[in-house]
C-alpha cells in the first residue's frame, strides 16, 4: 500500500470517529429538561422552582415553556410534561428524517 493512498487508515478513523463523537455527547452537561426530570417536576404536584434544580435562568426554557414541554405554574415552579416531550421529539426525528431522504432524492435526481 503506498503511504500516500487516500484509503490508507480509513477503517480505524469510521471507528475512532463515531466513537469520540460518542464520548462528547457523554460528558455534556445535563440540559435543563433532564436536571427538572431527575429531580421529579414531571407533575404540577411535584414542580421545582428553577433554581432549586440548577437553572440558573427562565430563558434556559424559554423554547420548552413556549411549546407547553415544561410548564409554569402560577407560583412560578415548573415541571416537564413528558407526553408532549416524547412526541415533539418523534415529531422532529420524523421531519429530520423526511428532509433527509428529500435532500439524498434530489442529489441522486440531479446526479443522473
Amino acid at each position: 500500500m503506498p503511504m500516500n493512498d487516500p484509503n490508507v487508515g480509513f477503517g480505524l478513523g469510521a471507528i475512532m470517529a463515531p466513537a469520540g463523537i460518542i464520548a462528547m455527547m457523554m460528558r455534556q452537561p445535563k440540559g435543563p429538561l433532564r436536571l427538572l426530570i431527575d429531580a421529579g417536576a414531571t407533575n404540577p404536584h411535584d414542580a421545582r422552582r428553577l433554581n432549586s434544580v440548577g437553572i440558573a435562568r427562565e430563558g434556559l426554557v424559554e423554547r420548552a415553556l413556549l411549546h407547553g414541554v415544561v410548564v409554569k405554574e402560577v407560583d412560578g415552579r415548573c415541571w416537564v410534561d413528558r407526553p408532549r416531550m416524547r412526541r415533539r421529539r418523534l415529531r422532529g426525528a420524523v421531519l429530520a428524517g423526511v428532509a433527509t431522504l428529500a435532500v439524498v432524492v434530489a442529489l441522486w435526481i440531479l446526479s443522473h
